[in-house]
Formats: structure tokens, sequence, C-alpha cells
């Protein structure tokens, strides 16, 4: 259920982007919400697994359409403040999206925010979307991501059901890259935006937060219950500490931001940080004392928060203010594509290290489901206790050193300010 939600988000986002671009914001979130209840419909009147899952399959692409918020906000608020109110937007994703608040988010959008309508109109403007685009897009990262979120739970990666679709989506991305580049009169992955390594960074780094994050989710869940042995309602309390950590984060540093028009200093203390506290994970046992596990876990999320709000503005900040809608779309678009890659990479490495685990102790090889159901087996064996916490070790220490490496290409980039000093200079000046 969740891999369906996470692959239709991670594919629509960019062409819902793509097409506010043409025919306005506000037409393109009317119809984000129309999927949106459309999905909650579906999934809450289903009787069979196919229809919850087109059902769940609809709330994604509705979740890809929260890609506009943070376009209209681009819009409507200047640069040194998108920070901040990015991050209260990150913080109200918290919450579940239900009919009643769909039909009053409806109600407001339509009798208040303005209606942008194209000078040509909207079935001609219709006609300059990048269709071509997002027609190799589409297909193209569904074949790629589909091997990553199914497998090994569905089939093994040595597969043909695994390799031959990614070999598609890698010769289909390969093919739009060219076409974004040479043939494309109004590219929907604008190349401006991959033109300097400060952007290209930002994107790995924000691809990064996306693979670590949802590694970390999915697993620290195993940790509670499994190796801490807590219930599902003491483990939803657990995990507290990174999911309100990360949005307090970010507004945090979208404030300093604004405060000191710099960027480069949150960059340089959000990667330590990150790197340190992801290094600390592999210390976490049965026997850790709660208060470092509650410790540990804050310096995760605080990590998270601060690179997540300093990656996005500087995509902002390196591109051009026209393309600025087109740059944050991208970087939420990596952050999706990365929380689908950590489903795949978290649930390969955790499955294959306890086979290796199990084939030591004279056990048989199981797929990542049954070793998911040893849950109530870790309570009452030592050994398996063990062999569950060194499985965790190795997905703590992958996550370490990619961030180690994305961080230290993004922290050596040379970043622009929050606002050029000539900017500042006329509102000094202006204010006297």
């Amino acid at each position: 259920m969740g891999t369906i939600y996470y692959l239709s988000a991670t594919i629509f986002q960019q062409p819902v982007a793509e097409i506010s671009h043409v025919v306005g914001r506000k037409p393109a979130f009317l119809l984000v919400l129309t999927f949106a209840a459309s999905g909650t419909i579906i999934a809450g009147t289903a009787k069979s697994i196919p229809v919850l899952l087109a059902g769940r399959a609809f709330q994604g692409f509705a979740s890809a359409g929260s890609v506009l918020s943070a376009i209209i906000l681009t819009d409507l608020v200047p640069i040194q403040d998108r920070a901040i109110w990015l991050a209260i937007q990150n913080a109200r994703m918290l919450f579940y999206m239900n009919l009643p608040l769909l039909v009053i988010s409806a109600i407001g959008l339509a009798s208040l925010l303005g209606f942008d309508k194209p000078e040509l109109g909207i079935r001609r403007s219709l006609k300059k979307v990048d269709w071509i685009g997002i027609g190799i897009f589409i297909p193209s990262a569904l074949s790629f991501l589909s091997p990553f979120v199914m497998a090994p739970t569905l089939f093994p990666w040595k597969s043909v059901q695994a390799l031959v679709p990614l070999a598609s989506g890698v010769v289909g991305l390969a093919t739009l890259a060219v076409h974004q580049r040479f043939f494309a009169k109004r590219p929907m992955f604008r190349p401006e935006i991959f033109d300097k390594h400060v952007t290209v960074s930002a994107i790995l780094g924000l691809t990064v937060c996306g693979i670590c994050m949802n590694v970390l989710l999915f697993h620290l869940v195993l940790f509670w219950e499994g190796v801490r042995g807590y219930s599902k309602m003491e483990t939803s309390v657990a995990v507290l500490p990174e999911t309100v950590s990360i949005p307090i984060a970010a507004l945090i540093c979208g404030l300093l931001m604004r405060y000191t028009n710099r960027i480069r200093e949150a960059v340089w203390i959000g990667w330590p940080l990150t790197v340190l506290s992801l290094g600390f994970l592999w210390f976490m046992d049965d026997t850790t004392a709660l208060p470092w596990l509650v410790i540990i876990n804050c310096g995760v999320g605080l990590g998270a928060g601060t690179l997540m709000a300093a990656l996005n503005v500087s995509l902002l900040a390196a591109t051009k203010k026209e393309l600025n809608g087109h740059a944050i779309a991208m970087g939420l678009q990596a952050r999706s594509a990365g929380m689908c890659l950590g489903i795949a990479i978290g649930t390969t490495v955790f499955s294959y290290t306890m086979n290796q685990q199990q084939q030591k102790a004279g056990g048989g090889e199981m797929d990542s489901e049954q070793i998911l159901k040893l849950i109530e087996k870790i309570k009452r064996d030592p050994e398996c206790l063990k062999a569950i916490i060194d499985a965790l070790r190795v997905l703590w220490t992958i996550c370490c050193a990619l961030s180690g490496v994305v961080g230290l290409y993004n922290s050596v980039c040379k970043f622009p300010l929050l606002r050029p000093t000539s900017e500042l200079k006329e509102e000094s000046a202006s204010s006297f």
C-alpha cells in the first residue's frame, strides 16, 4: 500500500508542476484536490485489493500536488522568507487529509486564490506543455522505480521482472535527458537548473535526505518494537524525536538564514550534524539508555530539517526568479525519488544481512516479509535479537556514508547569498 502511494507521488510531481506553469496554479490545484477526494472515496469503499491499490494511487497523485503549495509560496513570498513558510508547510503535512478538509480546501481555493489565467486561454496554452517530455518521463520513471519499490519483496533483484524494467527505465530517462536538452521547445526539466554545482549538489542532497529518512522511519519501527520490545502505541511516541524535530529545525534554519542572509553556514552545520547523528545510531541496542536514544534521534531530525530548508532555498537562490517554480519542483521531486529508493535500499540490505546471519546459524533463507514477522521471536531469542541489531547497523552505516559523500560535495560548493548585496543596499537606502 505504501509503495504504490510513494511511486505515484514521485512520478506525477513534475507533470503536475509543468501543467501549473502553463494553465495556472488554481486549476491545477483544484484538479489535485479532485483526485485526492476520488482516491479517498475509492479506498474507503474498496472491496478488493486492486481497487484499494487504485485508490492509493489516486491519493499518491494528490500527494504529488503538494508541490503546488511550494510553487505558490515561491510566487507569493520573498526569497528570504521562503524557508520559513516551506517549514510551516511541511509541518502541516503531518496531518491526515480527509474529505471534510478537502471540501474546505476546495472552497477556499476557489474563492481566495487568484486565477492567473493565461493570455492565450487554457486550451491553447495546454498545447505549450511539454507533452512529449511528460509522455517519456511517466513510463520511464515508472519502469525505473518499480523494481526499487517491489524487489526483493515480490521478486529477486536478479530476476527478469526487476532487470528488464530497470534497464528500460534507464534508457527512457536517458532519452528524456536528450529531448529536454536539445529538442524540447519548453522543457519540463529546465537545463539551467543543472548547470551549476550548487544546484546539482542540492538535488543530490535532497535525494539522500529522502533515502535516509525513509530507511530510518521504516526500520526504526523494527528497532523500537523488536529490539526494545515496545508496543505499537509506544513506538508511535518513540519516533516523535524525528517527526517533530524536522519541521522545528527547518523553521529555525529559515529564520536564521533570513537574519544572516547566508545559506552556506546552514549547510556546514546540517551535514556534520546529520552524519554524526547517523553514526551514533550504530551504538543503539537493547541496553542503550533511553535519554541517549532520544538525543541521538533528535540529532538526526535536527540535521535533516536544517538540510531540507537550506538545500531547498539554495536551489531557489542559485536560479533565476522566473525558474524558481521549476527549481522547487525539482527539489521536491528529488526528495520523493529518494524516498522510493530508501524503501528499496532498506528492504534489500536488511533482508540480505538477515539471511547471512540466518545461514551462519544454520537457518534457511527467508524473504523480507518473513523476516519482518520475526518481531515476536526476537523478544524470546537472543541470537535473533543480535542478528536484527547487526542488520540495522549495516543500514545506519550506509546512510552515514551516503550523507558523508554527498555532504562533502555539497559543502565545497559556492553558495549564493539569500539576496544579492545590491538588493540589500537598495532596501537600506530606501529606509532613510
